[in-house]
C-alpha cells in the first residue's frame, strides 16, 4: 500500500510542478496552500514516485473532504479524508509533525474516526441518530453577554468572567468554561465542472467536553452561540450521515463525468 510522509506545503509544491490546475483542488487545500506558503518556500524533499504523486493528487483534488479534528490543550490531531465510493484517501496529522498520506477503504472510515477519538482521550458512544433541535439550545441573554464581554476585556480568565454572571445556567457555564477536548467536524464539497454545484458547499460542527458532560455548539463563530447538552453518541450520529452524503456526492460527480 502506498504511503507518503510529507507536509501539506511539500505536497502542494509537488502538485504545482505538474499539470494539475489549482482550480481542481478542494477549497480546503487551496486555502491551506495560500495561508501557509512562506517566502521563500522551504526546501522540498525529492519528487516521490508516480504512485505517491497519484495518492497526493487524489487527496488534493477530492470532491468531498471530510475533516475531523480533536484539540486537547495545545495539541491537535486531525484526519482529512478524501471521500470516494471506491477507495478514500486520508491525510493524518498530529501537532506540528509531517502528515501521513495513505489510502483507506470507505468501510474502514468509521473505525478510523473512533480510533482518533479514543487516542485523543474522547470516549465515543454508539451513534445517536436522532438530533435534538432548537428548543434545547442554551444561550446567554444580551445582558449576560455584556457582563461577560466586559469581564473578558478587563483581563479575567473565562472561568472568572462567567462565574461573575448571576443566574447563569449551570450547563451553559460548564460549556463556556470547558477545558476538555474540543471536537470539530466539517464537510467541504466542490465540483470543478459546476454540474453538481456551482460553488463549494461547506458545513461544520463543534463539540466541547466540560466537567459535567459534552456540549454541541451551533454557529461557533457567532456571538449568539447556541449550546446543546448532548450524549457522547451525538458525534458519531452527526458523522455517519455526513460520510454518506460526501460519498454520495463524490459518486454522483464521477458519474456525471466531472473532471478530476
Amino acid at each position: 500500500m502506498t504511503e507518503v510522509i510529507a507536509t501539506v506545503e511539500h505536497a502542494t509544491q509537488w502538485a504545482r510542478r505538474g499539470t494539475m490546475p489549482e482550480a481542481s483542488w478542494n477549497p480546503v487545500y487551496r486555502a491551506l496552500a495560500d495561508d501557509s506558503a512562506p517566502t521563500p518556500p522551504p526546501p522540498s524533499p525529492g519528487i516521490p514516485d508516480d504512485a505517491s504523486l497519484e495518492l497526493v493528487r487524489r487527496q488534493l483534488t477530492t470532491l468531498a473532504l471530510l475533516v475531523v479534528a480533536v484539540t486537547d490543550g495545545q495539541q491537535t490531531r486531525r484526519l482529512r479524508i478524501g471521500l470516494d465510493p471506491a477507495a478514500a484517501t486520508v491525510e493524518e496529522a498530529a501537532a506540528d509533525q509531517a502528515s501521513r498520506w495513505s489510502e483507506i477503504s470507505t468501510q474502514k472510515i468509521p473505525a478510523r474516526i473512533i480510533q482518533l477519538l479514543e487516542e485523543s482521550g474522547v470516549e465515543p458512544a454508539p451513534a445517536q441518530l436522532r438530533i435534538e433541535r432548537g428548543t434545547t439550545a442554551l444561550r446567554l441573554t444580551p445582558a449576560q453577554s455584556r457582563t461577560a464581554h466586559g469581564a473578558l476585556l478587563r483581563g479575567l480568565a473565562p472561568e472568572q468572567a462567567f462565574a461573575a454572571i448571576p443566574d447563569l445556567d449551570d450547563a451553559l457555564r460548564d460549556a463556556l468554561t470547558a477545558t476538555g477536548p474540543r471536537i470539530s467536524l466539517s464537510l467541504t464539497l466542490h465540483d470543478p465542472s459546476g454540474r453538481a454545484t456551482e460553488r463549494p458547499v461547506a458545513w461544520s460542527r463543534l463539540w466541547v467536553a466540560g466537567q459535567k458532560g459534552l456540549y454541541r455548539l451551533d454557529q461557533p463563530s457567532s456571538p449568539a452561540v447556541g449550546v446543546h447538552p448532548v450524549g457522547g453518541g451525538d458525534v458519531l450520529g452527526t458523522f455517519l450521515p455526513l460520510l454518506e452524503e460526501g460519498v454520495r456526492f463524490a459518486g454522483a460527480c464521477a458519474g456525471s463525468g466531472s473532471a478530476r
